[in-house]
């Protein structure tokens, strides 16, 4: 009688070390399975599917109880962890066995109230994170809408510099076009003034008046014998 009434005394101081958990919330209750047991090191290894696991650390404390018995609970600190598989210490690994009724295989559910302190603080980060991404994501509109602004501003300027330069090119072929007429005039009047210059020569040859009209002969070698004929 004695022992039945300080293992119920046990078990009650045991229950009320449990923190009480948000009931029905997923991202602090997660299930875990047991797939290896070591009594004497008071050591259990849990297979985990629970990607928040990843905010667990060692020395955590864990809740874990089977969901037959949701009022039982035993106290587990966590000393590793892997993307599949939680190792947990049991520091009254035989009060916890009698009131959980665990063994290899077992299905139980699991609560860390450093996880719920993690969870806060991960989702505060978040939320500032959030807020930082949202200002980022508006200067980078803003800085897309300025490129695209670019692209059309340059484009507007090719427009612009693509008709200046066609202007240009019109302008170009006029003065070239005007300098070949001018050229062409001035060849015409170049040939016309030759022209007239050559009949004036030849009309000057012929009304040509000779000072004398004696010529000087100089078959002779010496200057002597030169005379005019």
């Amino acid at each position: 009688m004695r022992y039945l009434i300080l293992m119920s005394f046990l078990l009650a101081s045991f229950t009320t070390q449990a923190r009480d958990y948000r009931e029905g919330d997923d991202t602090v209750v997660f299930p875990a399975r047991i797939s290896k047991i070591n009594k004497l090191a008071k050591l259990i290894r849990l297979k985990i599917d629970f990607e928040n696991a990843k905010f667990l650390s060692k020395n955590h404390r864990i809740e874990l109880w089977n969901p037959s018995y949701p009022r039982k609970k035993c106290l587990a600190y966590l000393e590793g962890r892997t993307n599949e598989y939680l190792l947990i210490r049991l520091p009254k690994y035989d009060e916890c066995k009698s009131s959980v009724y665990f063994s290899v295989g077992s299905y139980l559910h699991m609560y860390s109230p450093d996880l719920d302190k993690s969870l806060d603080t991960a989702k505060e980060l978040q939320t500032i994170l959030n807020k930082k991404r949202t200002a980022l994501a508006a200067r980078l509109e803003r800085y897309q809408k300025t490129m695209n602004s670019y692209i059309e501003k340059i484009d507007v300027t090719n427009k612009r510099f693509e008709i200046l330069r066609q202007k240009m090119e019109l302008e170009w072929q006029k003065e070239i076009s005007n300098l070949e007429e001018d050229k062409s005039k001035s060849y015409a009047l170049y040939q016309k003034t030759q022209t007239k210059l050559h009949e004036l020569d030849y009309k000057s040859q012929q009304y040509r008046v000779r000072d004398q009209n004696m010529i000087e002969d100089r078959w002779s070698l010496d200057p002597k014998l030169y005379y005019k004929k």
